[in-house]
């Protein structure tokens, strides 16, 4: 399920773009056969794009096994006879692992760790072209790399990564999207190689440029990526992107000897590496464009959700006869008047108060804000990119602003989830906030049991925590018996919790116990489970009337335990999957506790095998499942 905030296609066949212009360093031509690209001369655009084609399609196909694996042996050498492996080579220095031509070349599995073996990696992934001949084995896009790191490419798009979630050796990334236009997750190469892939995602958009249009519908990020044309090809976010790649990484000597030796095996040749201009030329027939002529309409400013935490915008794009490729959204809690006017030739990130959104959106959010405060937004249309981007900063500029509002104190079922239980020396216990607390907030914990489904039983331990300051969602707070209490808002409250290793269980609360508690969460380790007849001992308990089991609570038969799956999505999503103890690490001695790092937001990447009870998708909630991927779902799916 595409993001609907992540782009709105346009299936016209002309486009502004934005693009950052560079001095092209000039290279050696490759061994051109003479008369090759006869026919190119004085045209542009479109046109030079279908003359491409028409030169360099029916190329002769080649076996995936073991067809690619033998190219290469001469496509893809060092010097030293090992294979260029771009997601591990590092340039000027020692690699941190380097293989041999079919000694490594992986077999059935691999790529557990990295610097397991080599595979063959579609740089545009096949699941984008259906992998159908002749895609699938067309050198000119497949490329030697380590199993592990085309595992983490998966089918991710190309992009500047914001927060890394993985990092191969030599720096290669997998994370958060800082490009302007794309919100998803992305893969980025290191530097010295965004050229390479950018160059052959051109090849691929000429080469096919006869079926390419249809590509979008075969794979989410496919989605994102192509826009159903056959020229452009592209959305505007990443022609950009491939565009500045191409100038910002120019060709080497390493493509240019690569493509000569396609072209011994496959008999066509990639032009944009042979005529790094060709890219300009085809997709940049008009150049940079002017200041666009007229700012957005109806920008409006709402709060989202959670509303203590989200601001929600939304706009009419912007008309006239110079149309914008983005917008720039900045943002103050301070006043309209904090917010510092953008200047020509200075692209500004993503990070804080400031998003990038591409023009066909209409629609932003601001989230991990402070709860009760006023927020004040201002809209600015551009075109280009880089040292000539042209922003429209002429007054007056669209501007809304919103108040957060306060945060929660009072907690229901499921805003907090226990994601720790552990029963062996020392007990300890770790929770997540899936809601913004207020300051001062109290949350109670108790290993008394229920001696039936709505009568409590007493004389246990009790422990206190206090929020100190207001606790965003996504935190994680931990406790352990060894702690010096007071300290990080834990209090005990009479006699001290302490898990009994033959079994326990755990409460969280609001209220007085034994007089109208109020249950968040439960759960029940090291036994059998919840009882359902016979009498209720200490360590042993009913199921509570007002908690799900796999919703809000949970049980399993290990000491110890720690939730250990995915850590970003919907409150919906984590929720659920954070209750079955399926998608923890459990066992009867003592486990260390996780690094976990928690992002509560409205979507949801499924990109490990996983399993849950129920599953609930708000109206502006997305959920996305990565091919090859096994979401179970043992209750039932609720589409708002």
């Amino acid at each position: 399920m595409p993001d609907p905030c992540q782009y709105k296609r346009n299936r016209l066949r002309t486009l502004s773009l934005v693009v950052t212009f560079l001095s092209m360093v000039s290279v050696l031509s490759g061994q051109i056969p003479p008369g090759y690209y006869n026919g190119t001369a004085g045209i542009s655009g479109e046109a030079l794009q279908i003359a491409l084609y028409n030169i360099i399609k029916g190329h002769t196909v080649v076996s995936y096994t073991p067809g690619v694996w033998n190219a290469f042996y001469s496509t893809d050498l060092k010097a030293n006879g090992k294979i260029w492996d771009m997601y591990s080579d590092v340039p000027n220095g020692t690699p941190p692992y380097e293989y041999l031509p079919g000694t490594n070349q992986c077999g059935v599995g691999g790529g557990g760790v990295e610097g397991d073996c080599y595979s063959r990696e579609h740089s545009f992934p096949k699941s984008w072209f259906g992998d159908i001949a002749p895609m699938n084995t067309d050198l000119i896009h497949i490329f030697p790399t380590d199993q592990f790191v085309n595992n983490m490419h998966s089918n991710y798009p190309f992009g500047v990564v914001g927060t890394a979630t993985a990092t191969s050796l030599n720096g290669t990334k997998k994370g958060s999207c800082a490009t302007p236009g794309y919100t998803g997750i992305v893969f980025e190469p290191i530097n010295t190689y965004k050229g390479d892939f950018a160059r052959a995602y051109f090849y691929m958009a000429t080469r096919y440029e006869n079926v390419i249009s249809t590509w979008y519908t075969n794979d989410t990020y496919a989605d994102a990526v192509l826009n159903g044309t056959s020229y452009p090809a592209f959305e505007t976010w990443f022609l950009n992107l491939l565009i500045s790649w191409n100038i910002q990484d120019p060709v080497s000597a390493k493509e240019i000897a690569r493509n000569d030796s396609v072209y011994k095996i496959q008999h066509n040749r990639n032009p944009f590496i042979d005529h790094p201009e060709w890219v300009d030329s085809v997709w940049l027939p008009a150049g940079s464009q002017p200041e666009p002529t007229s700012h957005v309409t109806n920008f409006t400013a709402t709060t989202g959700i959670p509303s203590y935490s989200t601001i929600h915008l939304t706009w009419t794009d912007a008309t006239g006869a110079v149309l914008p490729a983005g917008y720039l959204i900045r943002g103050s809690s301070v006043s309209f008047a904090a917010i510092v006017t953008p200047v020509d030739g200075v692209p500004l990130s993503n990070g804080g108060l400031d998003q990038n959104v591409g023009q066909g959106f209409q629609t932003c959010n601001f989230s991990g804000l402070s709860s009760n405060t006023t927020y004040y937004f201002k809209i600015f249309p551009y075109t280009n990119a880089g040292s000539i981007i042209d922003y429209k900063t002429s007054e007056p500029v669209p501007a809304a602003s919103i108040s957060t509002t306060t945060g929660i104190s009072v907690l229901q079922a499921g805003d907090i989830a226990i994601i720790e239980y552990g029963s062996v020396d020392p007990d300890k216990i770790s929770f997540v906030t899936l809601r913004q607390l207020n300051a001062g907030t109290e949350i109670n914990f108790t290993d008394n049991g229920f001696t039936s489904p709505s009568t409590v039983r007493t004389g246990e331990g009790f422990l206190r925590y206090t929020a100190p300051t207001v606790i965003p969602p996504g935190t994680v707070v931990s406790w352990t018996a060894s702690m010096v209490l007071p300290t990080s808002g834990w209090s005990t409250i009479g006699t001290k919790i302490a898990f009994n290793e033959s079994g326990d269980q755990l409460f969280v609360y609001q209220g007085t116990w034994g007089s109208g508690q109020s249950l968040i969460w439960g759960m029940n380790a090291g036994n059998a489970g919840w009882i359902t007849t016979g009498t209720a001992l200490a360590t042993s308990s009913y199921f509570p009337v007002g908690l799900t089991d796999e919703v809000n609570s949970m049980t399993f038969t290990e000491k110890n335990g720690n939730y250990n799956l995915i850590s970003s999505g919907s409150v919906n999503a984590l929720g659920s999957l954070i209750s079955n103890p399926l998608n923890w690490t459990r066992n009867a001695s003592a486990l260390t506790t996780p690094a976990w790092v928690f992002n509560i937001n409205n979507s949801t990447n499924i990109d490990q095998n996983a399993t849950m009870l129920h599953l609930t998708v708000g109206a502006d909630e997305v959920l996305t499942i990565q091919q090859g991927i096994i979401l179970t779902i043992l209750g039932i799916i609720t589409i708002n």
